[in-house]
């Protein structure tokens, strides 16, 4: 079983999300970079929908959902959220006012889909936790640079997550090196590159061999690179995150946690968030909210 490894402490928003306490919002399938692994649906590719674990999102079910899942914190992804950065900004300051400072609030986004506006907006006016970046080029590593004064004036955390794609890879190292350097980046991601319906066929195309959700040898390699960039950087932040982590812990907790809301007192959560009617006596909901660390153990 392909397994998380990490150097360092993690990321408040990765530990959030290793105990299934944040909620996933997608806040647009809008993005002007192409990338080949993308695994964003065909049914939210290229539309400005919003989706929040899953289910179409509006203000009302952002809040409905972080509220069921007891989420401490919410990551924002797409599509590029920066394309609709007012709506980021609306949104995290509400999630804020609603929940108080502690609520953590961490944003992927790839600088070649910044601008000068979208950059000041995403660093400055939006209160985010954390700033996750998405390069895997030189030409990315060169745009993000024309921001480093704005980046380095924010309150925000930033680091480098990627997913790791073998036989294009090359730039990784440079682009680590480059940030480390010059102390803009706290923490490095590597995620094993994901296999879904809208990217396998480009993938294949690609020589690269798909198995079980996943790219064979990604894991393997991001193994690799995590020990590479350890021995280079040992005090730097770096975590591999595999898709089994992603799809059976990730998920499974946050599922958990929303059937543990929803559960009356003659209610059994099981480890998988589905519910049977067999417990009997009102203190059922303090016994079952430690089977959640019965699952993280498998992390």
């Amino acid at each position: 079983m392909a397994r998380n490894l990490h150097y360092n402490k993690l990321p408040r928003g990765c530990e959030l999300c290793l105990r299934g306490l944040k909620s996933i919002l997608f806040i647009t399938g809008l993005c002007n970079v192409s990338c080949f692994y993308c695994p964003v649906s065909s049914e939210r590719r290229g539309r400005d929908v919003m989706y929040v674990n899953d289910v179409p999102a509006s203000m009302i079910t952002i809040f409905e959902e972080v509220e069921a899942c007891m989420s401490m914190g919410i990551a924002i992804t797409g599509g590029e959220p920066t394309l609709v950065i007012d709506r980021v900004c609306e949104i995290a300051r509400a999630l804020k006012r609603e929940y108080g400072d502690s609520f953590h609030i961490h944003v992927y986004t790839n600088p070649l889909s910044w601008n000068r506006y979208r950059a000041s907006r995403l660093l400055h006016d939006a209160p985010l936790d954390e700033v996750r970046l998405h390069i895997v080029s030189e030409k990315g590593l060169r745009v993000f640079l024309r921001y480093l004064r704005s980046v380095r004036d924010s309150s925000a955390v930033v680091g480098l997550e990627v997913p790791v794609v073998p036989k294009f890879y090359g730039d990784l190292y440079l682009i680590v090196e480059e940030l480390y350097r010059r102390d803009v980046i706290e923490f490095v991601n590597l995620n094993e590159l994901d296999v879904s319906e809208s990217n396998y066929r480009r993938l294949i195309s690609m020589g690269l061999p798909v198995e079980r959700g996943h790219v064979k040898g990604s894991y393997e390699l991001c193994v690799k690179i995590l020990e590479d960039l350890h021995r280079r950087f040992p005090d730097l932040s770096i975590h591999l995150c595999s898709s089994h982590t992603k799809d059976s812990i990730q998920i499974r907790l946050r599922a958990f946690m929303r059937s543990l809301y929803y559960a009356s007192a003659y209610q059994r959560v099981q480890d998988d968030g589905t519910l049977l009617r067999s417990c009997r006596g009102a203190n059922v909901r303090e016994v079952l909210i430690g089977r959640s660390f019965k699952i993280f153990e498998e992390y």
